[in-house]
């Protein structure tokens, strides 16, 4: 037996009768739901294209300024 296992799409999970029930028994309105999705995918779009531009972490550049600064003073 095989599964075809595709990401659901927002609207999807906002309409899907399972994801409904765990809402309703969490007590977390649809609405917060979709807001909740919709911070996530800005959150992982801006991930996303950080990554695609090679921007170093802050301790990186920080320690690459430290060398750079400290090679110069010799």
């Amino acid at each position: 037996m095989t599964y075809d296992f595709q990401d659901m799409t927002m609207s999807e999970m906002l309409r899907d009768p399972m994801i409904r029930l765990m809402l309703r028994a969490d007590g977390v309105s649809l609405s917060d739901f979709a807001s909740m999705l919709d911070d996530a995918a800005r959150q992982s779009s801006k991930s996303s294209r950080n990554a695609k531009l090679a921007i170093p972490a802050p301790h990186i550049i920080c320690q690459n300024a430290s060398q750079m600064c400290s090679s110069r003073a010799v």
